[in-house]
């Protein structure tokens, strides 16, 4: 895992020391080694000049071969090929095996050559051949073009911004800031609906001008005129789901996971998990013990000393299970408090609540105990309908076809004995939930002459959307649209932010486009989410884990430390301050707003929200 940078520098606004501001911006990503390359108005690799056409750089986290024949800029074929590159490729031995029956020689055992061999060979084509994260840009010196991608689902960062005839490439925004030329501008569009519904709004950004470039994609963009205008690589919407049966299913589930932990399994350094006692975490741990008997893992944890959001008795089993050493971090509202400003420095932009804190510390804590790589179960939910919305919408969808019969069954076999009778209480506070927030009930007091702004974004009549959508295409609007591109890209912040690599075995390519191929409907029965995903792993996972009734999700104890502490006394402070630069989108007056934080009497995901907001507007 790595930073990069790319800069196309055809005005020569951008000097030398640019580029090297610009790559070091990011050396938290990575603190084992840097390297820049710059390249002329002919194509040709020249030494540090201000006369330069092209610069990269690169800042890097040693994985996967730690000898300097994995750094970058890495060059092959005499220098005609470049690239900087932030991921991992997991299955590169087996591409690094194909290529040398082809006849390709390779130097290093890095999956960077791999990955940069594979380009050479097979040109965009290489892509598809790929299981694994990335971002990267390869000077192609034969085409006189860059080439850039980003992976499927976007677990890996790439962003850009285009300055008349110059462009600049990006693993994370703050990278920008050292450039002449950038000015920071807020995005009032993003922002607002940040504001109103936690959504955003990508490709835009927080910031005007400054875009993510999509998963998925890959662009090929001439040096003369930088215009960056993304392809496809996968097609994920072609694929149809089709009825199968559930053991059939489950087992080719239990296969295509135990594949995907294995793969992630590879690496020169220590790996560790992030282990929260739900079942996607312990699902991984529980595997990774399986693929690797003869390790000792370290399993890392957010614990609470508050019994309604802490599941330290679901993550000693796991522990025991696997004989694990497991160290745990107590995230407290005093640290919270003293580190915001800091953890706020790290994300670019807002974030939406304060389990991201917790995620923030146990990345933390891995980097005190120098274990570089963790394996964490982001996007398992997205992928098996595991949250409770899709359960509801499902219900909504059999009570607009008239399938009433359908829904008398689902409630009566999780009421049965081997149902979850939580489904019955869930799906109702969700219906509320989802009826409040498709009718337009405002956190805020919009300011009226930005009630167009409102009216015309998508992301706030989302929940109003979704009533309407069926379940395959709800679960897509999931993993692709709504939910886990802010997931993955406040993971990559925390992790990096430690030079953590994060790996997450759910979002395996093959794993991905399986569950593509099944109902979602199948993944919700008897009162049960995830269903399909239980059934793989019931001879595995402990059932008090396996069939735990509860899901708590990665919860803090955000309202409490909002009602009493030292971020409550933080918050009363803030309210105090005299200048709100959130004043220019939002008609509140924080003398009322200190009222409601004084009187405990005050939505905490939206006044979260509105701080967050407030101190990234500073």
């Amino acid at each position: 895992m790595c930073g990069i940078a790319a800069i196309v520098n055809n005005s020569g606004l951008w000097k030398t020391e640019d580029l090297f501001r610009f790559t070091n911006a990011v050396a938290h990503r990575g603190p084992d080694g840097k390297g820049f390359s710059f390249f002329g108005r002919d194509g040709e690799i020249i030494q540090e000049t201000s006369d330069f056409r092209l610069g990269l750089g690169h800042r890097r986290l040693s994985i996967i071969d730690l000898s300097e024949c994995g750094s970058q800029p890495m060059h092959i074929d005499g220098g005609d090929f470049t690239i900087v590159y932030n991921g991992e490729i997991y299955n590169y031995i087996e591409i690094h095996g194909e290529l040398e029956k082809k006849g390709v020689k390779f130097t290093s055992h890095s999956d960077t050559e791999v990955l940069l061999k594979a380009y050479v060979e097979w040109g965009a084509d290489c892509l598809s051949r790929f299981n694994g994260m990335w971002s990267f840009t390869i000077y192609d010196r034969r085409k006189g073009k860059l080439f850039i991608s980003r992976d499927r689902i976007g677990v890996k960062p790439l962003y850009w911004w285009k300055n008349g005839g110059n462009l600049a490439i990006a693993s994370e925004i703050k990278q920008f800031f050292s450039l002449p030329g950038f000015k920071k501008e807020i995005n009032r569009k993003v922002l607002l609906s940040y504001l109103i519904s936690g959504y955003e709004n990508p490709p835009e950004t927080f910031y005007e001008n400054v875009f993510a470039f999509p998963p998925g994609h890959f662009a090929e963009i001439d040096l003369v005129n930088p215009e960056i205008k993304p392809q496809k690589f996968w097609f994920p919407e072609k694929i149809v789901p089709v009825e199968q049966s559930d053991s059939e299913i489950a087992a080719r589930i239990s296969r295509k996971f135990s594949d995907a932990v294995r793969l992630r399994l590879r690496s020169d350094v220590p790996v560790g998990g992030c282990l929260s006692g739900g079942l996607d975490s312990s699902s991984i741990f529980i595997e990774m013990k399986k693929s690797s008997p003869e390790t000792t893992f370290r399993a890392f944890s957010s614990c609470f000393d508050d019994p309604s959001v802490d599941e330290q008795p679901f993550m000693r089993l796991v522990v025991e299970n696997t004989h694990s050493q497991h160290i745990r971090t107590f995230p407290s509202a005093e640290d919270l408090a003293a580190d915001f400003d800091k953890f706020l420095f790290h994300h670019d932009e807002p974030v939406g609540s304060v389990s991201m804190y917790a995620q923030f510390r146990v990345m933390q804590s891995a980097h005190e105990n120098k274990v570089p790589v963790l394996l964490d179960g982001q996007g398992g939910d997205e992928l098996f309908s595991g949250y409770w919305p899709a359960y509801m919408l499902l219900m909504n969808r059999y009570r607009k076809t008239g399938r009433y019969l359908k829904i008398f069954s689902e409630i009566c076999s999780a009421a049965l004995p081997g149902g979850n009778p939580i489904f019955i209480s869930e799906i109702g506070r969700n219906f509320r939930e989802f009826h409040r927030r498709s009718y337009g009930v405002l956190p805020f007091s919009i300011r009226p002459e930005l009630q167009n702004e409102i009216e015309s974004q998508e992301t706030l009549s989302w929940h109003k959307k979704a009533l309407e959508l069926p379940p395959e295409e709800y679960r897509k609007a999931e993993i692709f649209k709504i939910h886990l591109p802010r997931l993955l890209k406040w993971e990559d912040r925390n992790s990096m932010a430690f030079s953590i690599e994060s790996r997450v075995p759910f979002l395996d390519v093959n794993l991905v486009e399986l569950l593509l191929s099944v109902p979602p409907e199948m993944n919700m029965r008897r009162g049960w989410t995830k269903y399909l995903f239980r059934k793989a792993m019931s001879e595995r996972l402990p059932d008090e884990i396996c069939w735990r009734k509860d899901k708590k999700g990665f919860e803090t104890p955000q309202e409490k430390w909002m009602n009493d502490g030292h971020f409550h006394n933080a918050l009363l402070k803030w309210a105090d301050e005299k200048e709100h630069p959130i004043s220019d989108l939002i008609q509140d007056n924080f003398n009322e707003i200190r009222r409601t934080l004084q009187e405990k009497d005050f939505n905490s995901t939206a006044l979260f929200r509105l701080f967050c907001a407030d101190k990234w507007l500073r």
